[in-house]
């Protein structure tokens, strides 16, 4: 009898060390992450002679994470929805900072011209006139 004991208590420690690891490697990752995007900025917009410049705020929150925020003059694109660059139209040349819709995603794929890439929330990418612009799978915003 004194044998199951021990290995009942043996089982349970080997569970205790390995529910301790799962924690301290998924508190590394989220650390190393924090890290990585600590310093992103988008910035506000100004257009001039139909073209749009930018200026600094922020788009994450003070942990890192990911702040969805939405202003008067960001523009919204929906998936499969292609839109064309025009300096008379909503999405004018000039560069803008890519946004994710949703705050549980950091990085999303987008068609430009016929290529697709792969963007990470507040990368930066210029557009120029008659470019086609279009999210594959998610809603993005561009400020």
């Amino acid at each position: 009898m004194g044998w199951i004991l021990y290995i009942v208590y043996g089982l349970a420690g080997f569970i205790v060390l390995l529910c301790a690891t799962i924690t301290i490697v998924k508190m590394v990752k989220k650390h190393n992450k924090k890290k990585q995007t600590e310093g992103t900025e988008a910035e506000p917009v100004v257009v001039e002679k139909g073209v749009r410049y930018t200026r600094d705020a922020e788009i994450k929150d003070e942990e890192g994470n990911t702040n969805i925020s939405y202003v008067k003059e960001d523009i919204v694109l929906k998936p499969r929805k292609m839109m064309t660059v025009d300096k008379k139209g909503p999405l004018r040349p000039g560069k803008y900072t890519v946004l994710s819709a949703y705050e549980n995603e950091s990085s999303f794929n987008i068609r430009i011209g016929l290529y697709v890439k792969e963007y990470k929330h507040g990368q930066e990418i210029v557009l120029s006139e008659g470019d086609e612009i279009c999210p594959t799978s998610s809603t993005i915003i561009l400020r």
